[in-house]
This record gives C-alpha cells, sequence and structure tokens, in this order.
C-alpha cells in the first residue's frame, strides 16, 4: 500500500521499538485524526446533490437503527428481521453503484478484494436473515432459525475462503517479480481491545501500538515508497532502517509490495474457513430434524415473546397419565386464596387448586387446556399462551 508521510491515519517512525514518549505521540496523532475523520464524514460538500448523496446513506443508517430499537421495544420481531436483514442488502447494493473512486488513502490491515465480493457477501447474509424469517410463519420459527444460521455460517466460510484465494494469488504473482527495497522507516497505529470481568463487571479498554515496516525501491525507473497490507505486528519491528531487502511487488499494482509471508495468517484464514463451514453444514443437516414442538420465544428489548407456542399431544400426555380422559378449553373466571391455597374457578364451573409457585401464572382471563382422568384423579394443566394441542382428542369448548 502507498505510504503517506503527511497522513495522521498512522504514526511514522525510524524506531523498530515504541518507548512511552513516543507511545503517546502516536496516541496523541491518532485522537486528532478520528476528529477530523469525522469532521469530514459531516461536512458538506460543494454542492447540494454531492450533500445529499454523500448524507442518504448515514440518514438511511440512523433511520434502520432508530426502527431496530423501536421494532425491538415493541417486540414485533418479523420487523426487526426484515430491518435487519435489509440494512445488509442496503450496504450490498451500495458496493455496486457507480460513483467517483474514493479518496481516502488506503489503510494498514484493510483488504484489496474486488468491491463486488463484499457487496454480494452483504446482499447474501442480507436473504439470510429476510428469507427465513419470511417462511418461518410456514416451515416453522425453529426450522427457520436454523437454516438462517446454516446460511450466515456457510457464507462466511465461503467468504473467507474467497479472501484467502485472492490473497494467495496476489502473494504468488508478487513473488514472482521481485526488487530490491530499502527499509526507511514504520507505520505505527494505536490497536484497541475491550476487557471485562463477569464476576466483578470491571470493563476496561486496552491500548496497544502495532506498526509496520515502509520500504522504497525502484521498478522501472520510478521510486515508489510502500508497506504491506495486512501486516501489523506488535513488538520489535524488523528489518532495520537501512537494511536491503528482496520485495515481491504485484505486477499491476506497483504499491502492492510483499515483505513477510505470513504463513500462519494463511493457516489461520483457511482453518477459520473449515470451522465456520462445517458448522454451516452442521447446521444444515439440522434442520429436517427441528420443530416448534417446544415452543420459540426470543429475547427483545421488551422482555420476551413467543414466536410459536409448545405443542402438547396424546404421547405428551401420556407420559402422566395411563387411563383415558377428557381435554376441555376453559378461561379462569376468578382467582383467590382458600385456607392459604391458591385456587382459581374456571368458566366449566368447577375449579383448580394451585401450587403455590403457580398463583401469578392463573390471572383472570387466562384460557387453559385441562386434561381431567375420568377415573377423578389428579390431572394437567396447559396454559394456552404457551401450548396448543396437536393429538387426536376431542377439545371441549374450543374456540
Amino acid at each position: 500500500m502507498r505510504f503517506y508521510e503527511d497522513l495522521k491515519a498512522y504514526y511514522f517512525s525510524k524506531n523498530p521499538e515504541t518507548d512511552a514518549e513516543e507511545r503517546s505521540l502516536i496516541m496523541e496523532q491518532s485522537r486528532e485524526y478520528v476528529k477530523e475523520f469525522v469532521g469530514d464524514i459531516f461536512k458538506p460538500e460543494d454542492t447540494a446533490g454531492a450533500s445529499i448523496k454523500k448524507y442518504l446513506p448515514i440518514a438511511l443508517f440512523g433511520i434502520a437503527v432508530v426502527l431496530l430499537i423501536i421494532f425491538s421495544i415493541n417486540k414485533m420481531v418479523p420487523a426487526l428481521l426484515f430491518t435487519f436483514g435489509g440494512v445488509f442488502i442496503l450496504f450490498g447494493i451500495a458496493f455496486f453503484l457507480p460513483g467517483k473512486k474514493a479518496q481516502h488513502p488506503e489503510l494498514p490491515d484493510t483488504a484489496k478484494i474486488p468491491k463486488a465480493i463484499p457487496g454480494a457477501a452483504a446482499i447474501a447474509f442480507g436473504l439470510g436473515v429476510i428469507v427465513p424469517a419470511a417462511a418461518a410463519p410456514t416451515v416453522g420459527y425453529a426450522k427457520s432459525f436454523v437454516a438462517g444460521g446454516a446460511t450466515w455460517f456457510l457464507l462466511g466460510g465461503l467468504f473467507f475462503i474467497v479472501y484467502t484465494v485472492i490473497e494467495f494469488v496476489r502473494f504468488s504473482k508478487a513473488s514472482k517479480n521481485t526488487v530490491q527495497g530499502k527499509c526507511i522507516g514504520y507505520i505505527k497505529m494505536v490497536e484497541g481491545s475491550n476487557n471485562s470481568n463477569s464476576n466483578s463487571n470491571i470493563h476496561h479498554n486496552r491500548y496497544y501500538i502495532t506498526g509496520a515496516p515502509v520500504f522504497e525501491y525502484t521498478l522501472n525507473g520510478v521510486t515508489y515508497q510502500a508497506f504491506q497490507e495486512n501486516n501489523m505486528r506488535t513488538g520489535k519491528l524488523t528489518p532495520y532502517v537501512g537494511d536491503i531487502v528482496e520485495l515481491g511487488v504485484h505486477p499491476d499494482d506497483p504499491y502492492a509490495v510483499f515483505y513477510h509471508r505470513n504463513t500462519g495468517a494463511k493457516i489461520f484464514a483457511i482453518a477459520l474457513s473449515v470451522l465456520v463451514l462445517a458448522a454451516g453444514i452442521f447446521l444444515a443437516c439440522m434442520v429436517p430434524t427441528v420443530n416448534d414442538n417446544g415452543g420459540f420465544v426470543v429475547n427483545t428489548m421488551g422482555g420476551q415473546t413467543m414466536l410459536a407456542k409448545a405443542k402438547f399431544d396424546d404421547k405428551t400426555i401420556a407420559k402422566y397419565l395411563n387411563t383415558d380422559y377428557t381435554i376441555e378449553y376453559v378461561t379462569v373466571t376468578a382467582a383467590y386464596d382458600l385456607d392459604g391455597s391458591p385456587v382459581v374457578e374456571l368458566s366449566n364451573g368447577k375449579g383448580l387448586i394451585l401450587k403455590a409457585d403457580e398463583k401469578d401464572k392463573y390471572p383472570v382471563g387466562t384460557a387453559v387446556y385441562v386434561v381431567k382422568p375420568v377415573d377423578g384423579s389428579a390431572g394437567l394443566n396447559f396454559r394456552a399462551e404457551e401450548w396448543e394441542y396437536a393429538g387426536s382428542h376431542e377439545v371441549i369448548g374450543l374456540p
């Protein structure tokens, strides 16, 4: 990648190690760069049309975030999923829209891959959310959820594979086009991570400095200054300033220089791809076996919401009752304590004595499936808001 000496996105140094004073300078320059970058994002363009084109994606993203929060608070799960998937699709489409080339210089640890690949991946990820969400009422929520997860893992694995292949091809081409280059210094940047302790609820950010050597070399009579993409490292940097080393340069991009092979990173990327693909295949194989018989509940900002009721049938009842029974659909008409025990009266004129921990589960108006053995022994109760009957018995009073 091309080296810009006056770019504040990274700090230029000739010291392979970073002392406390230089670390402070790097941190300060990084803060200044962030301020300038944010200011540039919201800075109006020269024309109204250009400003609209610039601010429209930001406005749409902001609206999407607000909608996601509103839908989550109101437990509107389908709308939440459609909006979430739609954001991915819109960003994917944006990769294919024509426009002027970005004026921002390329930064370290950003991959040079055709923009059609991340665009197609974003659209596919979005469809991987929307299609299962749309099919859920028909095929089942659990099945759709697993299918959506399988889609994401498979797409993620394929994306990692494509990325690894592209990087391998770029390196292979560069390795056949070598030049002698001199290390003239190092670019250094601030990296950070968030650490938390679940036991003490203590959160803190850890910052560290990464860097990469900058090389100067001549190719076809032209002198270039560049650093290797995806090559930021911690600790003492090599080679040293003034060292002459052999570099590989991509024949189609004189600033695409390669010094480190990064074999470990490539092996890790391949292993991660295989692992993610394996997870996707496993989930895909699980799709035919899952169902909503156990119910399907999701957590939102507004609390839990049930998308599919759990099902009970004759086999379920047979686990607890060994005699014939009747099933009646009733509602609670009154609830009170009788001699210290919670009691409810039902719409069929009968009543139930509840356990102490069931008192708050049967307020007035609650619909209940009452499974009553014909011999008068203790039966079973299923709240209709959580359960639905899927067996062959007649349900008396079912609306």
